[in-house]
């Protein structure tokens, strides 16, 4: 089995970043409109991250690190929208 390894790119970084930055933004919102607004922005993250990096089977640490990014953001908006949602 060989290794894929795709090299890095600014895009790719700013993908990374950006998700960091709305996972840091979801973590920190108490408004549930903005936290449904983040749990629909990290739907758009993971597709962008399918669309930036070429394969899942790219052994860059860029890539896997990301990946785990996208699922952490995902999972922690869809908890997080529902908690502050079933309020109402």
């Amino acid at each position: 089995m060989t290794q894929v390894r795709y090299p890095a790119t600014p895009l790719k970084i700013g993908v990374m970043i950006l998700s960091l930055v709305m996972l840091a933004a979801m973590l920190l919102a108490s408004n549930p409109i903005l936290a449904a607004f983040l749990c629909f922005s990290s739907l758009i993250t993971a597709m962008l991250h399918f669309n930036v990096f070429e394969s899942t089977a790219d052994s860059h640490s860029l890539n896997r690190v990301d990946l785990g990014i996208q699922i952490t953001f995902l999972v922690l908006s869809i908890v997080k929208a529902f908690a502050l949602g079933g309020g109402a």
